[in-house]
């Protein structure tokens, strides 16, 4: 019994050395009574100690050792003696009973058993090696300290040796800084030392596995991104879906997520479109390039003729190019040519200049129209571009015209 309590001594010992060098390590130990059940359960027996020690490497993950020692009632008596290295997962959790926080554990080890000897000599012929498969729950009572009960079974196929299931109840000490959560990051680190948490996120939670902690994390249940403070965006749309009457369907943060309306379906929405109720290109601000009312004028009223050597408007042909500038101001985008020409009567250099007057007139009727001059381009050709050649003098005076036409160069 006296080398029993010099091993427990011996532990603790070390527990204090490593605490006092490694202070910001998370060290525990756990001391208790063990029972033990042989295979088949046809021997048994309990026993004190049943002793632990490990260090948390990671947020709920542990390495440590297990020893424990008892004798097994049979008709000969056995000793037994067991020396395990273990890793040890604690399970995140913040269940309570009767107001008490439960931390269950799984762990797995692999080690050194010893049946038979009264004396611990792991070196003898009866020891044997086998691994090891536990589970266990601890009930947190304070900062500190927590009261713990575990189960285990080893297997062991060697000779002198028996698999066995081994209950253990006991009391566990925390050594180091103060952990109140028991995740492995100590309070003074950890920003959530209530929650069991991830070292990465000093200390705090992530239910959603995406990176942000439940205490920044609007949407702690649904994987989000940061720039959505933790929430879901399925369609991109910068509205969290679960502000978005639309979650599935990319739209406006104006509108609650939805689409805002677009009446002629151009994907170009109303508050935007200079053309609501025409299809049109985001180039033109909606607008159709070439709008329905500006080709009916076209088709209709594209041609202006004058008379012999002149280039003065008509009263009618200045209702219509009125009635053109009404259709220009709506649709600002448009540019227009005005070219002028000339019968083969006169000076071919004469007519040039003629037709370029032509063209001028009806440039200067639209700016007076409130047109900006920069949407017109005024042009002569003389009677280089007839339309009527080799026609009776009839049709050729129709050559003494100004044509307007859309400006597709911009």
């Amino acid at each position: 019994m006296k080398n029993h309590w010099i091993a427990i001594t011996f532990l603790l010992l070390i527990s204090e050395s490593v605490h006092s060098q490694v202070n910001e390590n998370r060290w525990f130990v756990e001391i208790g009574v063990n029972s033990i059940n042989t295979e088949n359960f046809d021997k048994s027996g309990y026993r004190i100690p049943s002793l632990s020690l490990s260090r948390y490497i990671f947020s709920n993950i542990s390495l440590g050792i297990n020893y424990s020692e008892n004798e097994i009632e049979s008709n000969e008596d056995l000793y037994y003696y067991s020396l395990d290295g273990i890793i040890k997962y604690n399970i995140p959790t913040e269940t309570k009973i009767i107001g008490i926080a439960t931390k269950p554990y799984i762990y797995l080890g692999y080690g050194l058993s010893n049946f038979g000897e009264s004396d611990i000599n792991f070196a003898s012929k009866n020891t044997s090696y086998g691994p090891s498969y536990g589970l266990g729950i601890d009930f947190q009572i304070s900062k500190n300290i927590a009261l713990n009960t575990g189960l285990s079974y080893k297997s062991l196929n060697e000779k002198n040796a028996y698999s066995n299931l081994q209950h253990v109840v006991g009391i566990k000490f925390n050594f180091g800084k103060g952990d109140s959560d028991g995740d492995g990051v100590p309070d003074k680190k950890d920003k959530c030392p209530d929650h069991p948490g991830l070292n990465e996120l000093n200390g705090c939670p992530d239910s959603d596995g995406d990176g942000i902690n439940d205490l920044n994390d609007i949407c702690p249940n649904s994987p989000g991104s940061s720039s959505q403070k933790g929430c879901p965006d399925s369609d991109g749309d910068g509205v969290n879906d679960n502000l978005d009457n639309c979650p599935n369907e990319r739209g406006s943060k104006s509108n609650g997520g939805c689409k805002l309306p677009d009446l002629d379906k151009d994907g170009i929405p109303n508050l935007q479109d200079n053309c609501p109720n025409e299809s049109g290109l985001l180039k033109y601000n909606g607008c159709p390039k070439f709008p329905p009312s500006l080709s009916f004028f076209l088709t209709n009223h594209s041609e202006f003729f004058f008379k012999f050597d002149s280039h003065k408007l008509s009263i009618i042909q200045k209702e219509k190019l009125y009635n053109l500038s009404k259709i220009l101001s709506q649709y600002k985008y448009v540019k227009i040519n005005v070219d002028g020409h000339a019968s083969f009567e006169g000076d071919s250099i004469y007519n040039i200049l003629l037709s370029k007057k032509r063209s001028n007139s009806i440039k200067n009727s639209l700016i007076d129209y409130g047109i900006d001059y920069s949407r017109i381009n005024a042009r002569g050709y003389g009677e280089e571009v007839p339309k009527y050649q080799d026609k009776p003098l009839s049709e050729r005076r129709k050559n003494r015209r100004a044509v307007i036409s859309i400006n597709l160069d911009h």
